[in-house]
């Protein structure tokens, strides 16, 4: 009877490990996945969801270097356009600042993206956050913030990756993918355009830049994430 005892005891400790081992695989299942809304609403008129796992087919950070300097730089160097002629339509209406001068992949729904360019002098610097961010008065100058520009080390939003026209979403493979490229995008800004700047000095500098800004309908405010960047001594 002991005997039989002890075995069941064993069995009952291999079952609870083995559901010890099953819980853990499946936290780290989740650990690797995403779940995003599914774009299409079900047969209820609800919105659907999407389960993702992170895998390493794709390789973001890669992608995005192979092409920075031969695609992405040079784009925004032909592409963009004087702030100046974009902003004195937008501080009249934003929507028809949009349909002038700005670009949307997607033709309903989706905020548009600006690529403008400028010339200006900082008149405050914003470090108190890792997302950092300094105003500049644009010329002609009148002592005033028209812009701010995000400086990092953390880069917020998805305008780089929304102002490239060559970039769609249907060249991936999902939204999760999606999703990661625009962080691998705001990383390379902050490696290859801010990472190097002197925080302490930039305090009256003038400063040259290209980059994009996103028309968020909650905010008028303009933060431009930069692609060029140069500021003078």
């Amino acid at each position: 009877m002991r005997s039989a005892s002890k075995a069941g005891n064993q069995i009952a400790s291999l079952a609870y490990l083995g559901c010890i081992a099953l819980l853990a695989l499946s936290v780290l299942a989740l650990a690797a996945c995403t779940i995003v809304p599914d774009e299409e609403e079900g047969a209820e008129g609800e919105e659907g969801l999407d389960i993702y796992f992170v895998t390493d087919e794709f390789d973001p950070d890669a992608f995005v270097a192979d092409i920075w300097d031969d695609k992405v730089v040079p784009y925004f160097a032909e592409q963009c356009l004087p702030i100046a002629d974009v902003l004195a339509v937008w501080n009249q209406d934003q929507e028809a600042a949009g349909e002038q001068f700005g670009y949307r992949e997607k033709e309903e729904g989706s905020p548009w993206n600006f690529r403008v360019t400028g010339t200006g002098v900082i008149v405050a610097v914003n470090t108190e956050s890792r997302a950092s961010t300094v105003d500049v008065d644009l010329e002609p100058a009148d002592g005033t913030s028209d812009v701010a520009i995000q400086i990092g080390p953390v880069i917020k939003g998805t305008s780089i990756r929304d102002s490239l026209e060559f970039i769609s979403f249907t060249d991936f493979t999902n939204q999760l993918e999606f999703a990661r490229l625009s962080n691998a995008f705001n990383a390379m800004v902050n490696q290859s355009v801010t990472g190097e700047l002197d925080r302490e000095a930039l305090m009256g500098k003038r400063v040259t830049f290209s980059g994009s800004f996103t028309h968020l309908q909650a905010s008028q405010d303009v933060l431009i994430t930069p692609v060029i960047l140069e500021v003078e001594e």
